[in-house]
């Protein structure tokens, strides 16, 4: 396994997928700096359907640098690749023997569609995710925005008021919790190192 390097900044660097949740398709756009992320109900499943909600997203929230995605239809058309092209950002596909390369939205998309399931209100579920902390202690809000959301639950005002996390301090942390991961995934998946080839093998 080998950890993706958090962006200098929020929304340089996205992943996007589509997913099925009580029979209707959902498109899902995440940021890989502070895992925020946006979802929109498909009409259809076509490359234009996908492009017009990936610009709304984008009018929200700024164009990304890179954008991530599997190899579907709706990604690999030449139609996607002009957006791409207008847009001016870099359109990364995932490989297809490989799908998990873009491990980001796949992560996403299951968490949310726990938290679609568990909930009454599907924005409620969405405001739950954006605004609970994840392991690096902030939430994706807070790494978006710099600031906390008001959710249904109490808050202090003084919460709400605007405030960077300190980048170097979340690196950090960043760097340790991949370096977790990467030790629990290759014991998990048996990884080991290869020994270094000899002339004749």
């Amino acid at each position: 396994m080998i950890p993706s390097k958090l962006p200098e900044c929020p929304w340089q660097k996205v992943a996007t997928d589509l997913f099925d949740w009580k029979g209707q398709e959902f498109v899902l756009v995440v940021d890989y700096f502070s895992r925020y992320c946006e979802i929109g109900v498909l009409r259809k499943s076509t490359s234009q359907e996908v492009i017009s909600h990936l610009k709304a997203i984008f009018a929200r929230h700024g164009i990304p640098e890179t954008v991530i995605s599997d190899n579907g239809p709706q990604y690999s058309s030449a139609e996607f690749s002009k957006f791409g092209q207008e847009w001016g950002f870099t359109h990364v596909t995932s490989s297809p023997k490989y799908p998990q390369s873009n491990g980001e939205a796949e992560r996403t998309v299951q968490t949310i569609k726990i938290l679609l399931t568990k909930a009454e209100d599907p924005h409620e579920a969405l405001l739950a995710y954006r605004a609970t902390p994840l392991e690096n202690g902030f939430s994706p809000a807070e790494l978006c925005m710099g600031r906390r959301l008001r959710t249904t639950l109490p808050t202090i005002p003084s919460k709400l008021i605007p405030q960077w996390p300190e980048l170097a301090k979340l690196r950090e942390t960043e760097e340790k919790i991949k370096s977790k991961q990467v030790v629990q995934y290759n014991q998990r998946h048996a990884a080991k190192e290869l020994s270094d080839l000899l002339p004749g093998d």
